[in-house]
């Protein structure tokens, strides 16, 4: 029952069906939906393609999902969808997103309160790994028009004067970081240079970028202290790469 829910709510997507979609949430997701649409647009508007993943919700596949787990009155349920791997730079990727379903007075309903919640672990994770974006974006940009790797903090500005950075530090960032500090580091004889930054819920996180040609690997949770030449334990594919 729980993945037939998730599947009307990806077919209402679909055929546009803006009010089914918002009646499948739960009480407490459309009451954080209300007050984050507030005076800037309706709900049906606003979340009829709406989801926490980095894709639209009509671009989930329906034929892919399966049920991961349900405990009681909570059931997480995954399905996947394809995406442009960084702005399609590395063409097209598959990957899975699991949702919470709640249920609630006799039926499943898809719960997003942890997405919608300003003050979640995940929104704090989430607004610290789009800061790491923007230092790898431009980071990226400052090597394709130098051809070197850089530290420099007012060089990393300059490649994005559009985007307010905050202060930018020298070095590894650790758990008593400032939370949303990015740190730059250099690698052994300027082979890589690491980003890395605590978030706000206290998430360490590191990617590591290695000459221009070469794959850009991640990690959180618990990182290196220091930038050396070994790749990380993910591939780093921008956006679509997160905190889990």
């Amino acid at each position: 029952m729980p993945a037939r829910v998730l599947r009307d709510y990806i077919d209402a997507a679909r055929r546009r069906d803006c009010a089914a979609v918002v009646a499948a949430l739960s009480a407490r997701s459309r009451e954080l939906a209300v007050a984050a649409v507030a005076g800037r647009s309706t709900l049906e508007r606003t979340f009829c393609d709406y989801t926490p993943a980095p894709a639209k919700l009509p671009d989930f596949e329906t034929n892919r999902i399966r049920v991961e787990r349900v405990s009681g009155a909570t059931a997480l349920v995954s399905a996947s969808y394809t995406y442009d791997r960084f702005f399609g730079f590395f063409g097209r990727g598959r990957s899975r997103y699991t949702y919470v379903l709640s249920f609630e007075k006799g039926t499943w309903r898809v719960d997003l309160t942890e997405s919608l919640d300003p003050e979640s672990r995940s929104n704090r994770d989430r607004r610290a790994m789009f800061l790491v974006q923007q230092m790898y974006s431009a980071l990226r940009s400052h090597v394709r028009s130098s051809g070197i790797l850089t530290d420099n903090a007012a060089a990393i500005r300059a490649q994005m004067p559009g985007f307010q950075f905050p202060e930018i530090r020298s070095g590894v960032a650790d758990s008593a970081a400032p939370p949303n500090t990015p740190y730059v580091a250099l690698g052994p004889a300027s082979a890589c240079i690491c980003i890395s930054l605590r978030s706000a819920s206290g998430t360490l996180v590191m990617v590591k970028l290695p000459p221009e040609g070469s794959q850009a690997t991640y990690q959180y949770g618990r990182i290196p202290s220091a930038c050396d030449d070994q790749p990380l334990a993910r591939s780093y594919h921008g956006s679509t790469s997160g905190i889990r």
